[in-house]
């Protein structure tokens, strides 16, 4: 009796687990032939239903570049398009092999520099690429001047000089003594402003210190350059014996193992082959100094005109004027030294 009574529960029990739905019998391994479900990222597969669903895949544009060659002149800028295939666009990330030849910027600007050929690349942020060659080309420097103005500032010839330049249009270069800019630090920041080139032309000018050792001239050398980069935040690239490369003070020796020391340094050194011959007597007349600065020139290059704007040379504004005009009527144009394209031009014995 007893074991049929068992038996009997045992079967009612059965009877109630299977009436009861699948959600109410616990975390169990039990899976439904009817509702077996597999879910994988964006997809879901429906076994009983047979149902597929699956989200698009990205397609990534390529790129190209509608010029895959340009050629510049130092200064010129161009901006690079870019060509989009079909599919979503991604970040650009541009690139340029030699940055001495030329810059390019995030957008794709391209500026020249220097005469040269490099490769500018630009790459997609999904593995898309595409290059192009730029060519700098080198300027016609035959017709071109380039005014230097040494062993200034002077307080009273220097800010008339700089009118005169601005009033004309024309950018030159000043090879600074720093005794000299020392206290007047304002001229050099206005020449920067002006967008005119400094150069260094040591610090005392006194040619038997500096000439008297190797270290004693890039001590000199040095302090001029502190001086102009703290008071402009530009560094120089140029520079110039005082007297010229080839002085009785300067040995070869001496010479070499400057220029040697220097040109590590990236600096290059400009004399002048051409001038007024200011620097020879302070009593030549206005037409005297400009008649030599339109005959002086000597070589089949460029036109790198010597003159002098410390205070005892208060002919140069005037003298400079007038050669703006005289050349300008030649078809010549005139540039610092931040456009000379040329070698290195150092007198030697």
């Amino acid at each position: 009796m007893i074991r049929k009574l068992l038996a009997s529960i045992t079967v009612l029990i059965l009877a109630v687990i299977s009436a009861c739905p699948v959600a109410a019998r616990g975390e169990t391994d039990i899976v439904s032939k009817e509702t077996a479900v597999v879910s994988s990222g964006s997809s879901i597969v429906s076994t009983g239903s047979s149902i597929v669903s699956s989200g698009p895949s990205i397609v990534y544009a390529k790129i190209s570049l509608k010029k895959s060659k340009i050629s510049l002149y130092p200064n010129q800028t161009l901006r690079l398009s870019v060509k989009w295939g079909k599919g979503r666009k991604s970040k650009l990330t541009w690139t340029v092999d030699d940055k001495k030849i030329a810059r390019v910027s995030a957008k794709g600007n391209v500026r020249a520099l220097y005469p040269g050929t490099t490769k500018i690349t630009v790459k997609s942020a999904h593995g898309g690429k595409a290059t192009a060659t730029v060519t700098v080309k080198t300027p016609n420097m035959k017709k071109t001047v380039y005014l230097t103005f040494d062993d200034g500032p002077g307080s009273r010839v220097t800010p008339k000089l700089l009118k005169v330049l601005r009033d004309s249009g024309v950018k030159a270069t000043f090879f600074i003594v720093g005794s000299m800019a020392k206290g007047h630090e304002d001229l050099l920041r206005q020449m920067v402003a002006d967008g005119h080139t400094l150069a260094i032309h040591t610090y005392t000018h006194d040619f038997q210190k500096i000439y008297s050792s190797k270290s004693a001239y890039l001590s000199d050398f040095y302090k001029t350059k502190k001086l102009i980069e703290d008071a402009t935040g530009v560094s120089p690239k140029y520079f110039r014996f005082p007297g010229g490369g080839n002085n009785h003070y300067l040995s070869s020796s001496l010479r070499s193992q400057i220029l040697k020391a220097l040109h590590k340094e990236g600096f290059t050194a400009i004399d002048w082959n051409a001038g007024t011959s200011d620097a020879a007597s302070t009593y030549y007349s206005e037409s005297t100094l400009i008649r030599n600065g339109k005959t002086s020139h000597w070589g089949k290059g460029p036109i790198i005109l010597l003159q002098h704007d410390s205070n005892a040379k208060y002919h140069t504004p005037a003298v400079t004027k007038a050669l703006i005009q005289y050349y300008r009527s030649k078809g010549y144009t005139f540039a610092n030294m931040d456009h000379y394209y040329g070698p290195e031009l150092c007198f030697k014995k």
